[in-house]
């Protein structure tokens, strides 16, 4: 669901916008790129002649889903590529610039090499698509609320039935792995100066790891009953962690830094008031939610993630047999409700970054 590693809280939403349909195939921006050179550089001659600087159309399929077991609907975004004369801007806010008609969608699951299933993908429409640059609100979309189960491999069909255009992905799903710390029985406990373990065993079929902490707190508005409510914070706590193979069952120990947990609050809270009436806070409890991506997810990531250095151009990424795009495999497990420590109550009260803001 990527351009940054935070791919623990895509929503479907979310996972549309970083998935968005290209206007442009790797190979034909650097065309284009070329012919608008030599377009400015005709005009500099002062010739009359006409250069048409648009390829031939060429039918291009864009892919985007990720399977995950433990959601309850399982989505697939296909579009396609479009290129035209004009302001390729214009084109994007035009629905039928990027989407096909009606297509026929499934997923073959199998075991080994036993077909044990067939599931078709229903067609359904997404009505609070952000704006930006592509067309909004409304996307169609393909989907299903088939179990699936993981060990398994899925194998995506497209057909488009007015060109018999076949588009295929393969997709095995993440197993499930052990969480060591923190446990249901754990205090959630950040000190400045200390650090917090965190480990667990890589999950077989996983390549890379990143784990949120959501956040619960109170606010109350002082002296004006019932106004207590409760809010949460997501806070990226690890990121960018890989295991060595996608094998599982290697050990993953990382810590977390006391003092990241009060700049987090800190950065995201501030010192409000409610009519007139200071805003006091207490923490309740967090969740430390585990994501892992596959390792075609990884890679995908890697390639598509901003360059730091000079070199721009990355070499292109898909895992689509006869388009392009992404068909690949994600899981999300959670150890819920931790309460927070004693040493991290008293701490936000005091620490440098909260000590004002009403806790």
């Amino acid at each position: 669901m990527f351009p940054t590693l935070s791919f623990i809280s895509y929503t479907f939403n979310e996972l549309i916008i970083f998935a968005k349909p290209l206007l442009f195939s790797h190979q034909m921006k650097k065309y284009y790129s070329l012919l608008i050179l030599a377009l400015a550089l005709f005009n500099l001659a002062s010739c009359n002649k006409k250069l048409e600087v648009n390829a031939d159309w060429k039918d291009v399929t864009v892919v985007y889903g990720l399977l995950d077991q433990t959601d309850s609907v399982h989505y697939v975004k296909v579009t396609k590529a479009f290129l035209g004369p004009g302001n390729a801007l214009q084109f994007a806010q035009v629905y039928d610039s990027s989407n096909y008609g009606r297509l026929q969608v499934s997923m073959e699951e199998y075991n080994g090499s036993v077909l044990l299933r067939t599931i078709t993908l229903d067609t359904t429409s997404i009505l609070n698509k952000d704006t930006g640059i592509f067309y909004s609100p409304y996307q169609r979309v393909y989907s299903t609320t088939a179990r699936i189960a993981s060990d398994l491999t899925y194998h995506l069909i497209i057909k488009n039935p007015v060109t018999q255009k076949i588009v295929e992905g393969y997709s095995t799903l993440i197993s499930d792995f052990d969480i060591e710390k923190p446990t249901m029985f754990t205090r959630a406990t950040f000190q400045a100066g200390k650090s917090s373990e965190v480990k667990w065993a890589s999950a077989k079929s996983g390549k890379r790891y990143q784990v949120n902490i959501r956040i619960r707190y109170a606010e109350t508005a002082s002296g004006v009953p019932n106004s207590t409510v409760i809010k949460s914070l997501d806070w990226l706590a690890l990121s960018n962690i890989k295991s060595m193979t996608d094998k599982g069952g290697q050990n993953m120990d990382y810590f977390i830094n006391g003092d990241a947990f009060f700049i987090f609050m800190g950065s995201q809270l501030k010192n409000d008031s409610v009519n007139g009436q200071v805003v006091t806070r207490a923490l309740r409890d967090c969740d430390y939610i585990f994501t892992v991506g596959s390792e075609d997810l990884s890679t995908y990531m890697d390639v598509t993630e901003p360059s730091l250095t000079i070199i721009q151009e990355r070499p292109p990424f898909t895992d689509i047999v006869n388009g392009i795009g992404l068909f690949s495999a994600r899981v999300v497990k959670s150890v819920d409700t931790l309460r927070f420590s004693v040493f991290t109550l008293d701490e936000i009260k005091t620490n440098q970054y909260t000590k004002n803001l009403g806790f």
